[in-house]
């Protein structure tokens, strides 16, 4: 397998995933530099999809992410997907929390 210096970088791990070719996914990530964040949306998606990490922790490291690139690649389609794996799966959900109650002025 290439190198993810040479070639097999996030796109074609995300191949990997869409083909539900985990084992692949995690080799080829295992390959990748651990501090090289262009991987970031890649190593949080082969959790969620794995089961390592629930839906929710999943999207606050993507709100995390966001935070500081919010166009960072392929973030926001996967926080879009745990969003609806946790609405669908009934786990608490920062995205469909209710708002707090309104505060009424003291007198």
């Amino acid at each position: 397998m290439a190198d993810a210096d040479a070639g097999f970088g996030p796109e074609a791990i995300d191949r990997l995933l869409e083909r539900e070719d985990l084992d692949g996914a995690r080799a080829a990530l295992q390959k990748a530099d651990p501090g090289d964040e262009r991987f970031a949306v890649a190593r949080i998606r082969l959790a969620l999809y794995d089961g390592s990490m629930p839906s929710g922790a999943a999207m606050q490291q993507l709100i995390q992410l966001m935070r500081r690139d919010a166009a960072w690649p392929g973030a926001k389609a996967l926080y879009q997907e745990a969003s609806t794996a946790a609405y669908q799966t009934r786990q608490s959900s920062v995205s469909h929390s209710h708002p707090p109650p309104p505060v009424e002025p003291k007198d």
